[in-house]
């Protein structure tokens, strides 16, 4: 009996030996990646994998690959499709390209992604508009006379369909053959204010929205001041009264956020932040379905602050979102405003991988067009610069920044468009730095960011400043379309202001790319007339610098590679995860994107007809369109983003070629 126990031991022994041995030989056999983590999740063979790992200013994309290879939210290996399908296992999803281009996630460094939610809020039951809001529309006229009168016929007849006390939003869009007028009319205050409103409609609260200048009511800004202690007040510094010498409140003349926080706010008051949130995943899928994985935007308000908080804390952020803080937009009482930044501690760096706070913005350091600070750099009739808004100390916005700074703040999307008010921003840097002991060194690890950077320039002072301080530009090349407005305020000289790109990226000034995409079909946010651009739409304006059927400063397009790193590896750290995102490479988040023609080769302007087909974001698909997804084998995901190559001809055109067109 002894002995049958020996000899079972002996052989279980010599089982066991031999099953360590055959397991080392497997595990040998196996690729290091499937020994270590396990074989793959998801692998692209058969594509033209573009990594952009070439993080220079030159026009070398960086290593170009055959497959990808993604383990959980992560990219496991990049290679040949003999290499990568090596790490395929019995579950692996192989999915094949067909020879179609596939590149990094866009990072979009500024899009005011929340806006759009008020549109999905009905259909989790909550109404938009409230009761008790009234939202009419009108077309404005090109005679300012005539818009004012349809104005007032508006809100006249909406007064009459109200209740007593209900709020009454006009907003106006622009006359076709001048979109842009009406709301020039909204800037320099010459469509309506607080005293002609008040003779049209006393006892309802009447908003008029005619861009991002708008006008109140004296009922208005009674129910404002009662929800918001100090709202008149802050309304006093946030729009600049002072400089211009007026009593904003008592011309109830407000700015976009002083707009805003009545929707988000007061309208709002009663929205579940378990309701925004549902709508904020919508609104960030659209983004998704354009290619965008990760993106930056300011939240000014508690209620979009809380409904993102939500959504991240459910573990369902479709897309990754660095957020700047400007809480300081909420009016309130001045003086607490400006110290608001020193009491919250510093919570840049708060979140997770899908949603962090990044810095303090603040959109009022100066503005885009008619009011972006120039200052002595150029010479122009009174009434022109009397509009420049040109920060100094004492300001609301410049103190606010300054205290932020000074407790160790990182300023992030902060908006610089003048290249005076880029010298007050370095000054207010300075000050800040003197005062809390930060050395240069500090200040250039905080890699803080400014935004529009409309007529900042190219000087060598600027430029060189830029690059001390080590801050980055996130520029449109949309506003080339402003060009014909500035020249008509200033003339020629206004031109080499202009988003001078190419001159930035060869000086070494750090730069990236914004609004990703332009508007969309039906949004009233594309090109004039249209109300459509295609998602690389601004890639291509970048690379041919083409408005209004023309050309403007040839001389500072940039190669179309450089224009992609603009919203890859280059803005990846702008939202501070460069190590992370940005490019392709093994142990970074597999964000990425499958368009259906090559980017880098096919003629320029087929740039414009580039469709996002699938959008990757930490392993998971967040869209797939119906072509592709067919070929998969699998479901479509997502929302439809589709158009037609013929939906992009009029782009490049001139504006009043388009709208002959639309006439017919």
């Amino acid at each position: 009996m002894e002995n049958c126990r020996k000899i079972v031991t002996h052989l279980v022994f010599c089982l066991t030996v031999l099953w360590v041995f055959q397991t080392a030989e497997l595990f040998a056999q196996l690729p290091p990646e499937v020994a270590r983590f396990g074989y793959a999740d998801t692998i692209f063979v058969n594509g033209k994998v573009v990594s952009m790992d070439d993080t220079s200013t030159s026009t070398d994309v960086g290593n170009i690959y055959e497959g990808i290879v993604v383990k959980g939210d992560r990219i496991m290996k990049l290679g040949t499709n003999e290499e990568v399908r090596a790490l395929a296992g019995p579950d692996t999803r192989v999915l094949d390209l067909k020879g179609r281009t596939l590149i990094p996630g866009i990072i979009e460094s500024h899009r005011h992604i929340y806006g759009g939610a008020t549109r999905y809020l009905e259909r989790f039951g909550f109404k938009y508009p409230p009761d008790g809001v009234m939202m009419v529309s009108m077309q404005a006229d090109r005679d300012l006379e005539k818009t004012q009168a349809i104005m007032r016929q508006a809100i006249q007849d909406a007064v009459k369909e109200a209740d007593p006390g209900d709020w009454v939003v006009l907003r106006i869009q622009g006359h076709p053959e001048a979109p842009r007028e009406a709301g020039l009319w909204g800037f320099t205050r010459r469509l309506t204010n607080r005293k002609t409103l008040d003779l049209w409609t006393p006892e309802n609260p009447v908003l008029v929205s005619p861009g991002l200048r708008g006008s109140l009511n004296s009922k208005a800004l009674e129910v404002l001041n009662d929800f918001l202690p100090g709202y008149s007040a802050s309304i006093q510094e946030t729009m600049h009264g002072i400089d211009i010498g007026e009593d904003i409140p008592s011309i109830g003349w407000v700015g976009s956020q002083e707009m805003s926080v009545i929707t988000w706010e007061l309208f709002l008051e009663r929205l579940p932040a378990a309701t925004l949130a549902q709508a904020l995943k919508l609104t960030a899928e659209d983004a998704a379905s354009i290619g965008i994985t990760t993106i930056s935007t300011r939240i000014p308000f508690p209620k979009v602050m809380s409904g993102y908080a939500t959504l991240a804390g459910l573990g369902q952020m479709p897309i990754r979102l660095s957020a700047h803080y400007e809480i300081h937009r909420m009016p309130t009482d001045p003086q607490q405003t400006r110290q608001i930044y020193r009491r919250t501690g510093v919570l840049q760096g708060i979140g997770n991988d899908y949603f962090w706070i990044d810095g303090v913005a603040s959109e009022r350091w100066d503005s885009i067009y008619p009011e972006s600070c120039t200052g002595p750099d150029t010479q122009a009739p009174p009434h022109i610069k009397a509009r420049e808004v040109c920060p100094k100390p004492g300001d609301l916005p410049w103190d606010v920044l300054e205290n932020a700074l000074k407790s160790g703040w990182r300023l992030a999307g902060v908006h610089m468009c003048g290249s005076e008010s880029a010298r007050a921003y370095f000054r207010m840097i300075d000050r800040a730095r003197a005062a809390s002991g930060m050395s240069m060194e500090d200040i250039r690890n905080l890699k803080m960011t400014v935004e529009h950077c409309n007529l900042i320039g190219k000087q060598p002072d600027i430029i060189q400043k830029l690059k001390d301080y080590g801050i980055i530009l996130s520029c449109g090349p949309d506003y080339i379309r402003d060009v014909r407005s500035w020249i008509a305020d200033y003339g020629p000289q206004i031109e080499p202001f202009i988003i001078p790109f190419r001159t930035w990226i060869e000086s070494g000034v750090k730069v990236v790319g914004q609004h990703f995409g332009g508007g969309t079909r039906g949004s009233g946010e594309g090109g004039v007339g249209t109300g459509f651009q295609p998602p690389f739409f601004q890639l291509w304006q970048v690379v041919t610098r083409k408005f209004d059927g023309e050309v403007w400063q040839p001389e500072e397009r940039i190669d179309r590679v450089q224009a992609m790193k603009l919203w890859t590896s280059w803005a990846a750290e702008y939202v501070t995860k460069p190590d992370q995102l940005g490019t392709l490479e093994v142990g970074k988040f597999a964000d990425l994107l499958v368009i259906d023609r090559d980017y880098f080769t096919v003629p320029v302007d087929d740039i414009l007809k580039v469709h996002p087909l699938m959008t990757m974001v930490g392993g998971k698909i967040v869209v797939v369109q119906e072509s592709l997804a067919n070929e998969f084998g699998m479901e479509p995901i997502g929302p439809v983003f589709d158009f037609k190559d013929e939906d992009v001809e009029h782009l490049g055109k001139p504006i009043a070629e388009i709208m002959a067109m639309n006439r017919r």
